[in-house]
C-alpha cells in the first residue's frame, strides 16, 4: 500500500532526525531515491530526500 503524503513526509522526517523507521518505510524511501543505506546499516536522506523534506514535496 502506498503511503499518503503525510506518511511519506513523516518517514523522511524520521530518517532526517535519526528516529527509528520500519523496514518497510526505509525500503520505500530507498526505492524512491529519498534515502540510502550506509555501510553500517544506518539510513540517511539523499540530496533528493533533503530537497523533498525541505520543500514538503514528496511524490
Amino acid at each position: 500500500m502506498e503511503p499518503t503524503h503525510d506518511q511519506k513526509y513523516q518517514i523522511l522526517a524520521g530518517i532526517k532526525e535519526g528516529k527509528a523507521v520500519t523496514e518497510e518505510q526505509a525500503h520505500w524511501a530507498v526505492k524512491q531515491g529519498y534515502a540510502q543505506f550506509g555501510e553500517d546499516g544506518d539510513i540517511d536522506l539523499t540530496q533528493k530526500g533533503r530537497d523533498a523534506y525541505d520543500a514538503n514535496r514528496v511524490d
